[in-house]
């Protein structure tokens, strides 16, 4: 059953970030916002200090996306890069690069994850699903469908947003994670109809029949307390009901980006 009350999103500031294409560039040099070291609050690896490489441009136009992945861009070497992370990272701390964006496949990544784990780190991919991984053949690279310690190779975290994911990254990715508001929710599943707003036909995409990986659910945060404890309730009563992993966004409990 889906129930379409708006009154959460009431107020909110609508994302005017302009819809970005794929880019066809040779990926030795990157579309960049910023590099900075967090905790990863999300996904199989929340909990984890990780470096946050995050890449400018979306090719979707989410209405109530809170990410600013357009001003300040900057294109960035791939070797400098590669240098700022080695520059970040915390002798004994997990060794983890999160690249997130806007929607990271619209740029040739391959360059970049290679590099980064030729230096000794792990690489997730934060993606929304509707493009495919291109050009990571021609550097090698495999993605690991199954996080495990210590983690090594590099994984991709697949948040839908519309009616389908790529088949590609569906093969790939490691986990499907959904953020669920409690009027948007079809109770058969507990997975969201819609995602931030953006249109998905028939609702969002789930994962496919023979999904043995892990699928993850967290409350949408609409920055109001009445509406908060609803949106937990409802991703508690997911898991709970359907087996999913519950999580919290970590980094917002904390005071980090």
């Amino acid at each position: 059953m889906q129930t379409n009350h708006e009154g959460p999103f009431d107020g909110v500031r609508m994302n005017k970030q302009p819809i970005e294409k794929a880019t066809r560039s040779s990926g030795v040099h990157l579309d960049t916002i910023g590099v900075f070291y967090t905790v990863q609050g999300e996904g199989p690896f929340s909990g984890m200090p990780a470096i946050f490489i995050r890449l400018a441009g979306c090719n979707l136009q989410c209405p109530f996306c809170d990410t600013d992945y357009t001003a300040g861009r900057e294109a960035r070497a791939v070797d400098g890069l590669v240098d700022q992370v080695v520059q970040l990272a915390r002798p004994g701390a997990v060794k983890l690069v999160v690249i997130t964006g806007g929607e990271p496949f619209r740029q040739q990544i391959g360059n970049l994850i290679a590099k980064l784990i030729d230096a000794g780190f792990a690489v997730q991919v934060e993606s929304n699903g509707t493009l495919p991984p291109k050009d990571l053949t021609v550097w090698g690279l495999e993605w690991k469908v199954q996080p495990s310690m210590p983690l090594h190779g590099a994984y991709i975290v697949c948040s839908p947003k519309t009616g389908k994911v790529h088949e590609k990254v569906v093969s790939r990715a490691c986990c499907f994670k959904y953020v669920l508001d409690a009027d948007h929710i079809d109770e058969d599943d507990g997975l969201p109809t819609t995602a931030l707003g953006h249109t998905a036909n028939p609702r969002v995409a789930r994962p496919p029949s023979w999904w043995d990986r892990p699928v993850y659910v967290q409350p949408a945060d609409h920055a109001d307390s009445m509406e908060n404890r609803r949106n937990v309730k409802v991703a508690v009563a997911s898991a709970m009901d359907h087996g999913y992993t519950l999580q919290l966004q970590l980094h917002k409990h904390v005071g980090l980006e």
